[in-house]
């Protein structure tokens, strides 16, 4: 009894000297860089992040560009002529020169009727372009019928209307001997002077009813001055 019990812990340092031995000499593990492991798995998830990006572009269709929309078109408004208002053009630098709402008239020319108002032209004297000397006095005539319904009474107006006025006044309806009654036929006759520069002079003259409003055939005076 007394042996068994001495050779069994003799046994056990034996088994132990004997594991001990066997470690002798062997390196050690060496320690893992803790920086390195995160770097390699930062690494891992940029890559596969990466990885879905491409494929998820892949799969999603273009989207298309939106087509230019056409620009609107404006059409440009009607213009209307303003009654009593005589347009101009520049022909000379910083002289204006009025242009007739109306072609001139000339034998058997038409009429502009306003309401029962309307005046015919029959007849002139002094032809267009007739020549005049500078300063030069003269009557020029027109002869009208009243092709209306209402008399030329008070307030009516033979008046000049646009371009050269020659001096001439306007004939004004004021006395009853000088009313024209419809059918009938009148003369005005306007004293004119030629200006003293030479040149070609062009005068509009029209009716005027007793509100102002311009009818019947727009007529002329056209003289040359040399």
């Amino acid at each position: 009894m007394q042996l068994k019990k001495i050779v069994w812990p003799m046994a056990a340092l034996v088994i132990a000297i004997g594991l001990t031995s066997c470690n002798i000499g062997k390196a050690p593990e060496p320690t893992q860089d803790v920086n390195v492991i995160y770097t390699a798995a930062a690494e891992t998830t940029i890559a596969q992040f990466n990885g879905q990006q491409t494929q998820t572009a892949q799969a999603l269709p273009p989207t298309p560009l939106p087509s230019p929309t056409a620009l609107p078109t404006f059409t440009l408004a009607p213009t209307f002529p303003v009654s009593g208002v005589t347009p101009f053009t520049l022909n000379t630098p910083g002289v204006l020169t009025p242009i007739p709402s109306q072609a001139p008239a000339g034998t058997g020319s038409g009429s502009f009727p306003v309401g029962c108002n309307d005046a015919t032209f029959t007849g002139e004297t002094i032809p267009d372009k007739t020549e005049m000397k500078p300063g030069q006095a003269f009557n020029k005539s027109w002869n009208f019928t009243n092709s209306g319904t209402c008399e030329w009474g008070n307030g009516y107006i033979f008046a000049f209307k646009s371009g050269d006025r020659l001096q001439g006044d306007n004939f004004r309806f004021i006395y009853e001997k000088d009313f024209v009654k419809p059918g009938k036929g009148i003369a005005f006759i306007i004293a004119m002077t030629a200006p003293m520069k030479e040149g070609e002079y062009i005068g509009y003259w029209q009716m005027k009813n007793d509100a102002g409003q311009w009818f019947g055939s727009l007529v002329s005076v056209d003289i040359v001055v040399k």
